[in-house]
């Protein structure tokens, strides 16, 4: 059976079945798959769980045991598998590394398993008492036709969560909206799906906000202006759209303004990293087609009132400035995290958006 994450409250009413595949694009769908899951499998008794990290050269044995171990207390129990994002299930030296040894091994040890193998035959035969719940990361079409996959998918349920394209998330962000009771108009809707530009966590944590400040559910974007112009992302999508714009010393003066209102380095860190993510993919299709606004499209820049900010500055940049940003951004976030480290990571901080937003800068020699 496949499911749709939104699909998954209305299943979940339902008796369980004894196999569920949560797998893809997007982290916060799929953690809450797998939260629902968990809490509908302790409501039917499931109150014993058994994690395995699934990494290459895992020793299958040890689900075996598992899944045929009786528990001490003859209670029920999950027993949930975390895949890889690289290699197959089952894939190990004695599956990978030796194919052209030839067959040397005498016997089967646990670790020369074929996983894959297995989960089939453990589609095929549920064990008794057992949830199965195998998490995953993204998978292409090959590999959702995997004799695996179609095996645990046709013995239970998969809940596949594709990345949210551009053009459906105003739409997801009215949906989460209205499940938290809320009644926003259409300007709200898109004035958050602004402000959080494909970021589905910050959209969570805002929408739940949102809930909280406005209990009789009416929202306009007024009102939504209102609720998050405290937020730290807010002032990042101003710094944002300033770096973009080529505007240093405004860049500059909203960064100052955030540090002296004691924002956290990395919560303006993670937004701009964010966007200078989706900078470099749309510099990379810019260098192939010369073209701005598809550029934009392929990136999925949101909303579209932002392309002709990343057509301005997608003309003064290449790649390999964009890479430098990123690393650079990434030794910053290091810095913001150790011991000692905050005000050089905001020294850094500015560096990297002073020469994002096109100004020059010169550092001290031995620096």
């Amino acid at each position: 059976m496949k499911l749709r994450p939104e699909q998954l409250s209305a299943h979940l009413a339902k008796p369980l079945l004894p196999v569920y595949v949560v797998a893809g694009e997007e982290p916060l769908l799929i953690e809450e798959s797998l939260d629902a899951i968990r809490a509908a499998a302790r409501r039917e008794g499931y109150s014993e769980r058994e994690i395995f990290d699934v990494e290459r050269g895992f020793d299958w044995g040890r689900v075996i045991e598992s899944c045929n171990s009786l528990s001490l207390f003859a209670t029920r129990k999950i027993v949930e598998l975390r895949m890889p994002k690289g290699p197959k299930p089952g894939a190990s030296k004695s599956a990978d590394d030796d194919d052209d040894a030839g067959e040397e091994s005498e016997g089967k040890s646990s670790a020369s398993i074929d996983g894959a193998k297995l989960l089939v035959e453990l589609a095929g035969r549920p064990p008794q008492d057992t949830l199965l719940l195998v998490t995953g990361g993204k998978l292409d079409y090959k590999q959702q036709q995997a004799a695996w996959y179609v095996a645990l998918e046709n013995a239970g349920a998969s809940v596949y969560s594709p990345e949210i394209a551009a053009e459906q998330w105003p739409g997801w962000i009215d949906q989460r909206m209205r499940a938290k009771g809320l009644k926003p108009d259409k300007d709200a809707v898109m004035e958050l799906a602004g402000r959080t530009e494909g970021n589905a966590l910050a959209a969570k944590q805002d929408i739940d906000k949102l809930a909280l400040l406005h209990p009789d559910g009416v929202l306009t974007a007024d009102a939504v202006r209102a609720s998050v112009a405290d937020s730290s992302r807010f002032d990042a999508f101003d710094l944002g759209d300033r770096i973009l714009g080529g505007d240093a010393a405004g860049a500059s003066h909203t960064l100052s303004r955030l540090r002296e209102e004691g924002v956290d380095v990395l919560a303006i860190l993670g937004p701009l990293a964010w966007m200078l993510r989706q900078w470099s993919q749309a510099q990379a299709a810019y260098a192939r087609s010369g073209d701005a606004a598809s550029a934009c499209a392929e990136a999925r820049v949101f909303p579209r009132t932002r392309i002709p900010l990343f057509g301005k500055a997608l003309s003064r940049t290449r790649s390999t400035q964009l890479f430098g940003w990123l690393r650079q951004a990434a030794v910053i976030d290091q810095l913001a995290k150790s011991t000692g480290g905050k005000d050089q990571a905001w020294e850094e901080l500015l560096t990297l958006v002073l020469a994002a937003a096109g100004r020059r800068v010169v550092r001290p020699l031995g620096l």
